[in-house]
């Protein structure tokens, strides 16, 4: 029996664990010890998991653990929930147990983990793109829900192989039954409008929209306390969710500390008047003086009665959020910063939004190749 190291990928790097491999019969095993490899961890598998490890082998015990049976994806996805729930918001929990339920559970349900096949995968994802016309984006989310499951049962030594990974890729879809909404960035004088008819605390709230790039769950979750005029920063750390408080935000890279940049700084000061002494919430509503319930009321309440009344085309309040990162992309910013102020996960998701308003820094581009 000997004793090695096998390195994996996550979120945080690579991860090297300790495994350890015998020949027994004739055949070859491997098992994780579900140790991270330290010198105090190899002491402890040497010492106390191989010998206890070995008893198990030559009493027939590992074996009968090996030939259990493998769980359906019925019996595991449940597990892989509960596994992930500390690390979820509501709102994903919600969408991933919906998805699951809509599109998964009739088609891979009862069978057991490891009898599910790539080509099986690929398959159910061309229908759900052919005969549901569902948008290539959409898939991908739907199918998330069921990679999580299969890299937790990997985690868990229950099987070896994610046919997630093998499955082929998907095209864009053509004439998706729910169209993804275009970026149309308002322009200045645009958001000059917008602003100019905004009263009051509007006008502070669509100001912060527009020059932080917040999400609406985070615009509205914002405290106080979070933001330090001292040195003009926000530290997005919270979130409101179809009115329920959380410390969970949408990504890892979420949490993050974006400047406060000059022409957002006096209307800051003057929400700060009206909200500041009641150390809360940043804004609050007018009837009951507590935090926005959703990003819907703001819409409903504010967002659309302002566009009109401004004469501006209508663009969902997201745009907002769009509009600053595009503008700063544009005007020459450097992405990977403006990637990590937006809370975006990486820099090849920002390129993958925004790349269309890098702007070309050389007037003179292609003109090398005159000479040839």
């Amino acid at each position: 029996m000997t004793l090695y190291t096998k390195e994996s990928k996550n979120k945080q790097g690579i991860k090297k664990t300790l495994w350890v491999n015998f020949t027994h019969n004739g055949k070859r095993y491997r098992k994780s010890l579900d140790l991270e490899d330290t010198p105090a961890n190899r002491k402890i598998a040497e010492t106390q998991y191989m010998p206890i490890l070995r008893y198990k082998i030559i009493s027939g015990e590992f074996f009968k653990n090996t030939n259990s049976k493998i769980p359906t994806v019925n019996e595991y996805m449940e597990r892989s929930f509960e596994l992930r729930k500390g690390g979820r918001c509501s709102s994903t929990i919600y969408a991933h147990e919906k998805n699951y339920l809509k599109y998964l559970k009739a088609p891979f349900g009862n069978k057991q983990l490891d009898k599910i096949t790539s080509s099986e995968i690929t398959i159910w994802q061309n229908n759900l793109q052919e005969k549901e016309h569902l948008a290539k984006a959409t898939i991908l989310k739907i199918r998330s829900c069921i990679n999580s499951m299969y890299e937790d049962a990997i985690e868990e030594s229950i099987i070896k192989f994610n046919p997630i990974s093998k499955a082929k890729k998907l095209k864009e879809t053509e004439n998706p039954k729910v169209n993804r909404v275009k970026l149309k960035p308002f322009n200045q004088k645009e958001i000059s409008k917008i602003l100019n008819t905004a009263q009051h605390q509007d006008k502070n709230m669509l100001a912060t929209f527009f020059f932080t790039g917040l999400r609406a769950s985070e615009l509205i979750g914002l405290k106080w306390e979070s933001i330090d005029f001292k040195n003009n920063t926000i530290a997005v750390r919270e979130q409101i969710v179809q009115g329920n408080h959380k410390n969970i935000l949408k990504t890892t890279k979420s949490r993050r500390i974006i400047p406060i940049i000059k022409i957002l700084l006096p209307y800051l000061e003057n929400q700060y008047k009206i909200t500041g002494s009641q150390n809360s919430y940043v804004f609050l509503t007018k009837k009951s003086n507590k935090h926005f319930h959703s990003a819907g009321k703001i819409r409903e309440q504010i967002w659309i009665k302002i566009l009109e009344s401004a004469n501006v085309n209508y663009r969902n309040l997201h745009q907002t959020r769009g509009t600053f990162i595009s503008t700063l992309i544009s005007n020459g910013e450097d992405i990977t910063y403006v990637s990590k102020i937006a809370g975006h996960e990486n820099v090849k998701v920002t390129l993958e939004k925004y790349s269309e308003y890098i702007p070309v820094k050389n007037e003179n581009f292609g003109e090398c190749f005159g000479k040839v």
